[in-house]
C-alpha cells in the first residue's frame, strides 16, 4: 500500500468514528454482562454479532452523515471535512451500503437463531433512521435528535434482547429505564450540538431546536433537563441498590453539567454530558 493509499484509508476510517463505534461496542458489552449473558458465547463468529453488528451500523451512518453534511463540516469542523477531498464520495456511498447490507445479513442470522424477528427489524429502522437523519430530520426541530436518541436508547435494548427475558418484569424495567435515562442524556448533549453548530447549520439552512430557540431560553431548557436527568439517574441507581459513591460520582457529574448549561459553555457541557453518559454504565459493574 502506497502512502497516498494509507493517507486515503486513514482518512476514510476517521470518516467512520472509530472511537465512537468502540465504545458503542463496549455499552452493549456491559449490558449484556448486566442481563447475564455468558461473555464466552460470544466467541462465536455469530453470537459476536450482538456486539459487532451495532457497531457496523453505526460506522455506516457516521459514513453517510459526513456524506450529506460537507458544507456544514467545513464551516463548523473544517479539520473533520473530508468527504470529496481526501475520501472520494463514491467510496463513502460504498461503504456506506456495504455496511448496512453486511448488518442486515448478520441481523438476520441473529433473528434465525434467536426465533424473533426483532434484531433485524432493529437494524433496519436503524439503518433508515441514520440514513435520513442529515437530509431529512435535523432540520426539523427537535425531530432530529429524538431519532438519533431513539437509536442510542436502542442499543440498551438491543443489549438486552441476548439475554432472552429483556421483556419480563423484573429484569425489563430497570433495563427499560436505562434506555430512557441513555436517550434523555443523549438528547441533550444532541441539543448542546446544535448550539455549537449553529453557524454551519444556518447556512445549511438547517431549523435545528437550538436555532429555534433564543439563548436565554436553550439555556433554561438544559438547565431544566439536566435537573430532570440528575434525578432519573439517582433513582435508577437507587432502585438498582448503587453504592453510595456512585450516587455521589452522579450527584457531581448532573452539577458540573448544570454549571456548564447554565452559564451557556457548550463546547465544556457537551464534553461533561458524554463523562455523565459513559459513568452511567457504571452502575452495571
Amino acid at each position: 500500500m502506497t502512502s497516498s493509499s494509507t493517507s486515503h484509508f486513514l482518512s476514510w476510517w476517521r470518516l467512520t468514528r472509530p472511537w465512537n463505534v468502540l465504545a458503542m461496542g463496549i455499552m452493549v458489552t456491559l449490558v449484556l454482562r448486566w442481563q447475564g449473558f455468558p461473555l464466552g458465547d460470544l466467541l462465536h463468529l455469530g453470537q459476536i454479532g450482538w456486539v459487532l453488528i451495532p457497531m457496523v451500523v453505526g460506522a455506516a451512518g457516521n459514513l453517510i452523515n459526513d456524506y450529506f453534511d460537507v458544507r456544514e463540516d467545513r464551516i463548523n469542523k473544517p479539520e473533520r471535512a473530508l468527504v470529496g477531498r481526501t475520501v472520494k464520495r463514491r467510496v463513502v456511498v460504498v461503504t456506506h451500503w456495504g455496511f448496512s447490507a453486511a448488518a442486515l445479513v448478520w441481523s438476520a442470522w441473529l433473528s434465525s437463531n434467536a426465533g424473533s424477528w426483532w434484531p433485524l427489524l432493529l437494524v433496519a429502522v436503524f439503518s433508515v433512521v441514520l440514513y435520513l437523519y442529515s437530509p431529512v430530520l435535523k432540520g426539523r426541530g427537535a425531530w432530529g435528535n429524538i431519532a438519533i436518541s431513539l437509536c442510542v436508547a436502542g442499543l440498551v435494548a438491543w443489549g438486552g434482547m441476548a439475554s432472552g427475558d429483556w421483556a419480563t418484569p423484573d429484569n425489563g424495567r430497570s433495563l427499560w429505564m436505562l434506555a430512557g435515562i441513555l436517550g434523555w442524556l443523549n438528547f441533550l448533549r444532541e441539543w448542546v450540538k446544535d448550539i455549537q453548530d449553529l453557524e454551519g447549520d444556518r447556512s445549511a439552512h438547517h431549523h435545528t431546536m437550538a436555532m429555534r430557540l433564543t439563548a436565554v431560553q436553550n439555556r433554561m431548557g438544559l438547565s431544566a433537563g439536566c435537573l430532570l436527568g440528575m434525578g432519573l439517574v439517582l433513582a435508577w441507581l437507587t432502585m438498582l441498590g448503587s453504592r453510595s459513591w456512585l450516587l455521589v460520582l452522579h450527584g457531581a457529574l448532573a452539577v458540573t453539567c448544570l454549571w456548564c448549561a447554565w452559564r451557556g459553555n457548550a463546547r465544556s457541557h457537551s464534553a461533561w454530558m458524554k463523562v455523565w453518559m459513559a459513568s452511567l454504565f457504571g452502575g452495571l459493574l
